[in-house]
């Protein structure tokens, strides 16, 4: 007996190592025939080449006031963030214009999945109502919505919220109450959540989360998305106890209207990848992941205590293989299937923002954000992408301005320098802003 499973632990041994062995087999095959494509493509790369990583630096985030979950201070973010344009009266009077085109019944048309984002006043409504009990009231909407909320929870019929919730400070009745300098009507969230978003009634002391989304891309501001309210007070066509608090949709979304964008950090950069699925014949076209991100030595309350922190922008994945930026599934959080291309020709989706934690703080700056993991899952195993200085590279690292290439579009054909840039790191191919 004891033979016999001696055998057995043998066996299974012997089967687990040539398992282990066929996979390091395949992955190093990989890297192999990906660094023999790119050469007989662009050539050997220069020895000095660093493929645009090196002198990346680390955001000091260390702050406690850094990371509230709202900033109207200006100094606490100004220097840091990329600060977005004041909305404009062309702008507001192009999303009214939109909102216009239908009435349709459209809520939460649209889900927008950031965590760091700059809120701005756009509309304030000039829309009256009538209550169910008084038909002559004539009140102006907008002057009950009394202030502004985000995250991630929901509301429930009864006008109470569950889940993550936070105030974005200084919006109240339908405008914002603050103002520095140049930057009008501004908040910035940290940390936080534009899953949902809600507004407090003051006629049924309730929330509210009827609204719809606006892509500014579809009237010319992209980057920008609009969230668009629609008073009401208890449940539509709700007969409450005191009828003065009923009060029943229009749909037309103009009572309150606010503009999200992005919050991009001045030291982030993109990072174009490509997953070792080109071979003889086909396409190097460094979309398969592209992210911005920056590295942030921060205080996280959740810790409590500073980590060094990736925050990251997803913008495309062309890949339809599954492929993690930061142990996060890129297709996944685009909500599309893996065979699914997104953001580089057929189908579009809002870009996705996380914070991940890399470790522990590094106050010697020796990390860039090279070191952010990405892997690519095969039905042979897990590859991690990689980045060697003088060695073809399986990730690139550009300007935020860098325009990523479409589907199937070779980058050589979209950017006619690479090929040099390749065998000489100071060829500038392709335009920076």
């Amino acid at each position: 007996m004891k033979k016999i499973m001696l055998c057995l632990v043998s066996l299974l041994m012997i089967t687990s190592c040539s398992h282990n062995f066929e996979t390091v087999t395949y992955q190093t095959k990989q890297k192999q025939d990906f660094v023999q494509t790119f050469e007989r493509t662009f050539g050997k790369p220069a020895s000095n080449q660093d493929w645009g990583f090196d002198g990346v630096s680390i955001v000091d985030l260390t702050s406690k006031a850094s990371t509230r979950g709202h900033n109207v201070n200006r100094n606490e973010w100004e220097g840091k963030f990329i600060l977005p344009p004041n909305v404009t009266e062309a702008e507001e009077n192009a999303v009214l214009a939109e909102l216009r085109k239908s009435t349709v019944d459209r809520d939460k048309n649209l889900t927008i999945n950031w965590t760091d984002f700059f809120v701005y006043q756009v509309h304030k409504g000039t829309d009256t109502y009538n209550t169910h009990e008084n038909k002559s009231m004539d009140a102006v909407a907008s002057d009950k919505m009394n202030h502004l909320q985000c995250g991630s929870g929901t509301v429930g019929a009864d006008g109470k919220q569950s889940g993550f919730w936070e105030h974005i400070n200084d919006f109240n009745n339908g405008s914002h109450t603050s103002s520095w300098g140049n930057i009008i009507g501004a908040t910035l969230m940290v940390n936080s959540s534009s899953l949902n978003f809600a507004y407090h009634n003051a006629t049924d002391s309730k929330y509210h989360d009827t609204y719809t989304v606006i892509d500014g891309a579809t009237i010319g501001y992209d980057g920008f998305y609009y969230i668009c309210f629609d008073f009401l007070a208890n449940g539509d066509n709700e007969q409450p106890a005191n009828k003065n608090m009923g009060v029943d949709r229009n749909y037309n979304y103009e009572d309150w209207i606010v503009r999200i964008s992005p919050a991009t950090f001045k030291a982030a950069k993109r990072i174009i990848a490509e997953d070792l699925a080109a071979d003889e014949g086909s396409d190097f076209d460094y979309n398969d992941v592209v992210f911005d991100a920056t590295l942030a030595n921060e205080w996280l309350a959740s810790e409590n205590a500073n980590k060094l922190v990736a925050h990251i922008t997803l913008r495309a994945a062309g890949g339809t293989m599954p492929l993690y930026v930061a142990d996060k599934e890129v297709h996944e959080l685009f909500g599309v299937d893996t065979g699914t291309m997104v953001n580089t020709g057929r189908v579009s989706r809002p870009y996705v923002q996380f914070t991940a934690i890399i470790g522990e703080p590094d106050w010697s700056n020796t990390k860039t954000i090279k070191d952010i993991p990405i892997k690519v899952v095969t039905n042979n195993g897990e590859i991690f992408l990689q980045s060697n200085k003088g060695e073809a590279s399986e990730k690139l690292c550009v300007d935020k301005s860098y325009v990523w290439c479409s589907e199937r579009q070779p980058i050589q054909d979209k950017y006619p320098e690479f090929p040099r840039y390749v065998t000489d790191r100071n060829v500038q191919w392709y335009q920076v802003q």
